[in-house]
């Protein structure tokens, strides 16, 4: 997308903004009804106004603080906004509603909407989500205007890396003439929906959403394992969705036919990057230029029919039915933009992609009796690849090799899913439920290392019901996944382990058992908690995932003394760990070699902790909030050595430490029925240990064999201070 056609968006965006706000001021004067509630809401608002509510907020940080990460989803800047508008007006006959959230701001939404009962309804939103990943990130590369979509370096660099006896020590010398940028994208999401009804039994329903991703974000290209570079690649996409369906019903069921497309396209579909070691093409020390395809636009086109049916004995039957077609015939770079290798023919010039998909989904319900009901539901998903076999005789890698291509081209993927589900549920008395699943899933695919996996689940839980001072629930599963069909043959003939299972197609054994329990002793207090503990076992595999276990378990409790006094805090632990086994070995004597195994144990935890208060009236109409939220994760991973290794003793890593902590204390004040202020303090502080991406390892955009953009796991601490004035009508 253009930036002309960003800056119309922009506009767009605010333009709905002030219609909206134009709107609302002239119905203002029209009775009002309840606004709706948001988490940002005054306290003090009660649910018969509108309001405006008027920020003016200020964000600081530490010294040497990640302000990207601290923001990323959000927009944290000072200045003053519009920061809650909030309008609902509505009778017997319609009823209208206007949002507005952050104006101005990177993260802002508008919405509105309108009901005229029974004859029609219409919304749309329209909504940004900021993505900040760094304000740290630097670069070598340069955009040329006549070629928006190149990365390129000065001449001068890659001459000097390219002749330079010590690679390493001339690519950091040029690094320190990086120049520093934002890294940031953003998705700007427009939602439109009406539906129209005909009459009591007919309703037609239109539906258009438009996603924009534009900016950039980090990406990699590499000339082989000595030389990596690390790239800030634009993104300008576009997703459109549009939905058309038209549905009958009356007491008996309903019917509904529908369309839907789903459109893909992206503005920057290559991109090419110059090397840091090269200035010139060779043949065998690697090119002077990279060059890589991005996503490519894509088409969806589906039709669906879906039938319900009240049946005797509290019955009812479901059907849904769609076939779609998806398709993508994108144009299709060469093999190299190494102008020093052979050229490699193509089989075709355009991807010619496409697949025919299938849904299906089935399901019955029935409870004949007041103490048994039961469930049943059939599930199917075929994704048939009709792209044709793209045949290939050789390839090259990293724009330096030509080497024979063993598989002799392309493996369209196909895979068919089916799913069926049965549940009964029978409750003898009024102090127990008990319930029994049973879950089979099959799947065919091809050009996979299994042909078919099948696998059952059983699923038990037990409830206590019918108590008001307890709740309790204990559920047990246990699943069986087993392959048929492997092709150990087509491990090999790719260079790979015959003993490597990969973890979702792989046989696997599953057991997990948990137990929530709520007790109320009395009306103003609750105590909380949950166990659970789960495993799985793959039997057959040598190499990759073997195992994993987790475990967790969680205590709360809730006091609510009256109305306008509530508390509560929760504690949750964590516990997650794998054993993977890999063997170091290149082809020949060392392939076959178990001396040469090693393992890696994993082990995954987390501790999570939150606290909140809400005194509301605590004196004359102000009220209060205090919340706090902490969670600490440590991730460790030991290599092991069989006892007869003849591989050299591995460098353990530290523990991967990640911690989070959150606070909020808002006070809001109620002048009169017009007027309130409000003053909220945010406190967000990030500690992290990260020995892959952390300044530690990485303290400077030059590394040997790699360049990077600087794009690391930094701390950070954020104090946000908002002074809110509201007005109420």
């Amino acid at each position: 997308m253009s930036r002309m056609t960003l800056a119309t968006t922009t506009r767009i965006g605010h333009l709905i903004g002030c219609v909206i706000l134009i709107v609302a001021a002239w119905l203002a004067s029209a009775s009002a009804v309840s606004a709706q509630d948001q988490p940002a809401e005054p306290l003090s608002a009660t649910p018969s106004v509108n309001f405006a509510d008027f920020s003016g907020r200020g964000t600081w940080y530490t010294d040497a603080s990640d302000q990207g990460r601290a923001q990323r989803y959000r927009d944290l800047r000072s200045g003053g906004t519009l920061d809650l508008f909030r309008f609902t007006n509505s009778n017997d006959t319609r009823g209208i509603n206007f949002q507005a959230d952050h104006l101005g701001f990177r993260d802002q939404r508008f919405s509105a909407a309108a009901n005229r009962y029974g004859r029609f309804k219409v919304s749309f939103e329209y909504n940004q989500i900021p993505l900040y990943f760094s304000q740290e990130t630097q670069t070598l590369y340069t955009t040329p205007e006549s070629n928006p979509f190149a990365l390129r370096l000065s001449d001068a660099v890659q001459t000097s890396v390219q002749n330079a006896a010590n690679k390493t020590a001339a690519l950091t010398v040029a690094s320190t003439a990086a120049q520093p940028f934002d890294l940031r994208l953003r998705r700007s999401i427009a939602d439109f929906k009406t539906t129209l009804s005909a009459n009591r039994y007919l309703d037609v329903d239109v539906s258009v959403r438009s996603t924009a991703k534009t900016g950039e974000q980090p990406w990699a290209g590499t000339f082989g394992f000595s030389d990596a570079v690390e790239l800030s690649a634009p993104v300008q996409t576009r997703t459109t969705d549009v939905g058309l369906g038209v549905e009958w019903a009356n007491q008996r069921g309903s019917a509904r036919l529908g369309y839907d497309g789903s459109f893909f396209r992206n503005d920057v579909q290559t991109i090419v990057w110059d090397n840091p070691q090269r200035i010139t093409d060779s043949p065998t020390a690697g090119p002077l230029q990279g060059r890589m395809t991005l996503w490519p636009n894509s088409d969806l086109n589906a039709a669906s029919a879906t039938g319900l049916l009240n049946l005797p004995a509290r019955s009812r039957a479901t059907a849904y039915v769609s076939i779609g077609n998806w398709s993508q015939n994108t144009p299709l770079i060469p093999f190299t933009v190494n102008s020093a290798l052979p050229v490699i023919a193509l089989d075709r010039t355009t991807s010619d992609a496409k697949a025919r998909v299938t849904s299906m989904n089935y399901s019955f319900t029935s409870r004949p009796v007041d103490t048994v009901m039961l469930m049943l539901r059939y599930r199917s998903y075929d994704f048939d690849n009709r792209t044709p076999v793209f045949h290939v005789i050789s390839t090259v890698a990293y724009d330096t090799t030509v080497s024979p291509f063993v598989e002799g081209g392309t493996s369209p993927y196909s895979v068919d899913r089916k799913t069926f589900d049965a549940e009964l549920s029978y409750t003898p008395t009024r102090y127990t439920a008990l319930r029994a699943g049973y879950t089979r899933e099959a799947i065919d695919q091809t050009f996979r290392f299994f042909d078919t996996t099948r696998e059952n689940t059983v699923r038990f839980s037990a409830d206590a019901t019918g108590v008001s001072w307890l709740m309790l629930r204990a559920v047990y599963e246990h699943g069986a996944r087993a392959g048929s069909g492997f092709d150990e043959q087509a491990l090999d003939d790719i260079g790979e382990q015959v003993s490597l299972r990969q973890f979702d197609i792989s046989d696997r054994n599953a057991n997990r058992v948990s137990v929530l329990a709520q007790v109320t002793p009395v009306s103003a207090f609750s105590l909380n908690g949950s166990v659970s503990a789960g495993n799985e076992d793959r039997p057959g595999a040598v190499f990759g995932l073997r195992s994993n276990d987790n475990r967790s378990y969680s205590v709360g409790v809730d006091y609510v003394p009256r109305e306008s006094v509530s508390m509560g805090a929760q504690y949750t632990w964590e516990k997650y760990k794998t054993l993977q086994a890999s063997r170091q070995a290149n082809p020949g004597p060392q392939f076959a070699d178990p001396t040469r195994d090693w393992t890696t144990d994993g082990d995954d935890r987390a501790h999570t902790f939150t606290a909140s208060m809400d005194l509301l009236k605590l004196a004359r109409n102000a009220d209060v909030r205090l919340a706090y939220d902490f969670s600490h994760a440590e991730s460790l991973y030991v290599y092991g050595l069989p006892p007869n290794t003849t591989l050299a003793p591995p460098v353990q890593l530290p523990a991967v430490v990640n911690e989070l902590q959150r606070a909020t204390a808002e006070i809001r004040y109620r002048f009169n029925r017009r007027f309130g202020a409000g003053v909220i303090y945010w406190y967000d502080k990030y500690t992290v240990n990260d020995f892959a991406s952390g300044l530690q390892t990485l303290t400077g955009i030059s590394q040997p064999s790699l360049l990077t953009i600087g794009y690391l796991t930094r701390p950070y601490t954020a104090n946000t201070l908002s002074g809110r004035v509201t007005y109420f009508w």
